[in-house]
């Protein structure tokens, strides 16, 4: 759960004013300048300096201006009275009566005001008085706002507070009040002080409606012992579910390690509803644990996660283990559950001893169990990298299937010498040698096989500006002990070449060539041979693309995408992307879209069109209209003429309250109706509203899977 704006708003203003108003006791060593704008005096008996007119007090960093300064300097007690300004930091407190004792460092900042910047806007704080001292400072009557009207819309005052620097802020009798009515009560809050505020988080109240809700109320009070042991409480309230409650605890442990117990439920509703989630870590010396669980069974998900794992690090030795289960009845993979172990020795500077295993169970369907086993020794000595690996896949659930979508390989031995680098400077070759015994299933192949490769890392040349050529390839042969051969040999040149100072063609060959055959599935290779060319331009108002691919081999292309978009001012912008079939010769898809932002209107419409069975696939629309200054209507759409029906389509009516917006939203494909009051300084609310449907167009990234969707 991470923290609101708001609430990082209020924390941040809380820590400013208190830095602000936060000065040390004056040592010895320290100077403190006063300039006096009118007159200033000095009585020598009483030892007593007094300035008035235009006064400016400079101190460590800050600077404090006041129309009258006393100074007794023989007790240390300084006031500043009469428009007392305090600057530091770019940051400016304001009050009517400052006084501190530069001995004992403790002081009073009276009726004290500031607009304080932090991260997310400005804060407006006001505060009756703050009495501070080297240990903590008590606050009273503290408010902020982000209303910058002189009557603040809404505000949250606090009666008192304690801040204890470094530690925490006690914040007591919070409340949040909407002009002049009080709606919202804490009677405690704490913000710690010593660790990230996003491990921290501070709601509002959340008032809304759902259909399966009903009218609701959900509110969190936080509480804090010590850095070591602080959570949440939640209090929900629903009109169809009954009474929601929860708790979330954190803890921290030197010895034990750290984490988070989390339960939440409505003991009331007729179904089960409820939440939990346990966390917890532990880090030593030689090793870490963690272990991360949650269950949740609500009107939203039925699922069950676990994830734990235990890592091992002692000297040469490193281990992993893990178990990890997932149940979710409701989705393609219900249940999923995984059990497995890494092992690594390193015996000598150059030979290390390696083991895994794993087990996984999976239930979609059908239930399938996998198994694999692995040990290996790999023997490193500069350029050379030696490998002799023993592998089992086993598939118990499978064994008398003669379906292909599944296979097996056993390695049992197998050898493999590398060679990162032959020396030649001006070649960056590789090789590899593989020597092996293998076993293959469901086809039942048992052959040895031994596998050789010289390869040319990716290497690229420059040969004038705005020429790029890229190239890598390899030669591949293997041998088999029922006397079949296979040889092959693959390369990929890419090139990159400016046409102009927009204009930019790509194009990328490669080719694989194969000879002889082999008795197995998993190392059969194909025959490739395809050419991808592509033109981009690019100019401020227009953008335009162009891609295909031929397919040599096959003797076809791939669908030739292109795009164009114009934008001729701010307020508008045309896109359109198409797919043309060049071995039909016909055009696949069109896909135009239209935004319209304007002052009084914004509007985005996008249409899926099939020319070759003339039928439009899809209409999609976004609009919003603004009803006055305050007032907006939005509408966001997908309609499918082939069912003449929508998947997605939200009403929302917003109205702008200056600091705050009030929104009521109805998706009639759903049947959804949402509320949703929103501070603007606490925008976070978890009231959302959405349709079972997928993305609009507008929300692809890559639109070339828009118009290329597989039929």
């Amino acid at each position: 759960m991470s923290l609101p704006k708001g609430a990082s708003i209020l924390a941040t203003a809380l820590a400013i004013l208190i830095a602000l108003s936060a000065a040390q006791p004056v040592s010895a060593e320290q100077r403190v300048r006063i300039i006096a704008g009118e007159s200033g005096s000095y009585h020598l008996e009483q030892q007593i300096f007094a300035a008035q007119g235009d006064v400016e007090v400079h101190v460590d960093g800050a600077i404090l201006y006041g129309d009258i300064l006393y100074a007794d300097l023989a007790t240390g007690a300084v006031t500043l009275e009469g428009s007392v300004r305090l600057l530091q930091d770019d940051q400016e407190l304001k009050g009517d009566f400052l006084a501190y004792n530069l001995e004992t460092g403790i002081g009073t900042f009276d009726k004290a005001q500031a607009e304080i910047v932090v991260p997310h806007g400005l804060v407006y704080v006001s505060g009756q008085s703050v009495i501070f001292d080297e240990e903590k400072y008590n606050l009273s009557q503290v408010s902020f706002t982000t209303c910058d009207l002189e009557k603040s819309h809404y505000r949250l005052v606090t009666k008192e507070m304690e801040f204890i620097p470094g530690k925490k802020a006690v914040i007591r009798h919070v409340t949040y009040y909407e002009g002049s009515i009080p709606l919202f009560y804490w009677p405690y809050l704490v913000i710690p002080l010593d660790r990230d505020w996003d491990d921290y988080p501070f709601n509002m109240p959340v008032l809304g409606y759902s259909e399966h809700e009903g009218y609701f109320i959900k509110t969190t009070f936080s509480y804090y012992f010590n850095p070591n042991s602080h959570g949440h409480i939640y209090a929900d309230l629903y009109s169809r579910l009954g009474v929601g409650a929860g708790v979330k605890h954190n803890y921290r442990s030197a010895e034990l390690g750290e984490g988070f117990i989390y339960l939440w439920g409505i003991p009331t509703a007729q179904e089960p509803t409820y939440r939990a989630a346990l966390e917890h870590s532990l880090t030593k010396n030689s090793w870490s644990f963690t272990t991360k669980n949650s269950v949740e069974k609500t009107w939203i998900r039925d699922q069950i996660d676990s994830d734990t794992r235990l890592n091992i690090e002692v000297d040469d030795l490193k281990g992993k283990l893990w178990l990890t289960h997932k149940k979710a009845p409701e989705s393609t993979t219900k249940e999923q559950t995984d059990v497995g172990m890494e092992w690594s020795k390193k015996l000598t500077d150059r030979l290390t001893l390696n083991a895994k295993g794993s087990y996984t169970q999976k239930r979609t369907t059908d239930e399938v169990r996998l198994m694999d086993y692995m040990v290996s020794a790999v023997y490193s000595s500069g350029k050379h990298t030696l490998t002799l690996l023993a592998e089992q896949q086993f598939n118990p659930d499978l064994l008398d299937s003669s379906s292909q979508d599944w296979r097996s390989v056993q390695r049992i031995p197998e050898l493999t010498w590398s060679l990162r680098d032959l020396g030649i400077k001006s070649l960056p070759l590789q090789a590899q040698v593989v020597l092996g015994h293998y076993g293959e299933k469901p086809s039942l192949v048992t052959k040895d096989r031994v596998y050789g490769q010289l390869s040319y890392r990716p290497n690229a040349w420059r040969p004038r500006t705005g020429t790029s050529l890229s190239f890598q390839g390899d030669v591949n042969g293997a041998v088999y002990s029922d006397s079949q051969q296979q040889a092959w040999v693959y390369g990929r040149l890419a090139l990159t070449q400016s046409l102009g100072d927009h204009l930019t063609l790509s194009s990328t060959y490669r080719r694989r060539d194969v000879w002889g055959s082999t008795p197995f599935k998993f190392d059969a290779q194909k025959p490739l041979q395809d050419l991808n060319v592509g033109l981009r331009y690019r100019k401020t108002k227009v953008t335009a693309s162009a891609s295909t691919t031929y397919d040599f081999v096959a003797e076809k292309f791939s669908s030739l995408t292109a795009s164009i978009g114009l934008q001729p001012n701010d307020q508008w912008n045309v896109d359109l992307y198409a797919s043309y079939d060049l071995n039909s010769k016909t055009f696949t898809r069109f896909v135009p879209m239209v935004e319209y932002d304007g002052e009084d209107l914004d509007v985005k419409m996008g249409l899926r069109y099939k020319p070759s069975a003339k039928e439009l696939e899809r209409v999609d629309l976004r609009i919003a209209l603004p009803l006055g200054s305050t007032w907006q209507v939005s509408y966001d759409s997908i309609y499918t003429p082939a069912t003449k029906k929508f998947t997605k389509g939200q009403i929302s009516v917003e109205k702008d309250l200056h600091c705050r917006k009030l929104a009521l939203s109805y998706d009639h494909v759903v049947g959804r109706v949402a509320v949703q009051y929103t501070i603007n300084a606490f925008p976070t609310l978890p009231i959302g509203w959405d349709s079972a449907s997928g993305l609009s167009l507008f929300d692809y990234e890559d639109v070339e899977d828009i118009i290329d969707i597989k039929e």
